[in-house]
């Protein structure tokens, strides 16, 4: 029992040191993983914004009845997305420490500021995706530049959601030139059979 107990106590002294050493070695990098965790959860929630906005517009076209925030999705934020971005600047720091110790280069907050580039231009997306004419014009502008997330989000086709009976502008083009077209063959035709007068 006694050397049960001795193994345990220096387990938990090598696990106290350790623990100990990462807190001291990695804690510069608290504040920039406390920034990319804001960003990627802002991010997660303007994409829960946007499943409403899909729900609410199609509400026949989507899968599920109602908009939730599903733990799947969370789910995969928390077990996958952060863990990677988290991994990737506590590299950047031991490079920036260890490697280009000499060159005074911030790589920590470089890749930092990257990651937050990354779901900052996520969230515009998500913003920007799947607005009424009613909404801001702002977004309407930005939705002609940036990537609509609908169909990548919720498994949406977005040429059958963009197939109503609303006629485009290109439609109403088209049809004007064939119009053009057929009274110009008309005037033509109607020319050829008028007998000549000057005779």
């Amino acid at each position: 029992m006694n050397i049960v107990n001795l193994i345990w106590k220096y387990t938990c002294y090598i696990l106290g040191a350790c623990t100990g050493w990462l807190i001291a070695e990695f804690e510069p990098t608290f504040p920039l993983l406390t920034v990319a965790i804001l960003f990627i959860l802002f991010d997660a929630y303007t994409a829960w914004d946007l499943n409403k906005r899909v729900h609410a517009k199609y509400p026949t076209k989507t899968k599920r009845r109602q908009a939730k925030f599903t733990s799947f999705a969370f789910g995969k934020v928390i077990r996958v997305t952060i863990p990677k971005r988290l991994c990737v600047i506590l590299l950047a720091y031991l490079a920036e420490k260890y490697v280009c110790a000499h060159w005074e280069l911030p790589l920590s907050y470089i890749l930092t500021g990257a990651i937050c580039f990354e779901q900052a231009l996520s969230m515009l997306e998500n913003e920007s995706s799947c607005r009424d004419e009613r909404d801001s014009k702002f977004w309407r502008v930005l939705h002609m530049v940036l990537i609509d997330k609908t169909e990548r989000h919720f498994d949406i086709n977005l040429d059958e959601l963009k197939h109503t009976d609303k006629v485009t502008e290109e439609q109403v083009e088209a049809a004007r030139e064939i119009l053009l077209k057929y009274e110009k063959m008309r005037k033509e035709a109607a020319k050829e059979a008028t007998p000549d007068t000057e005779e």
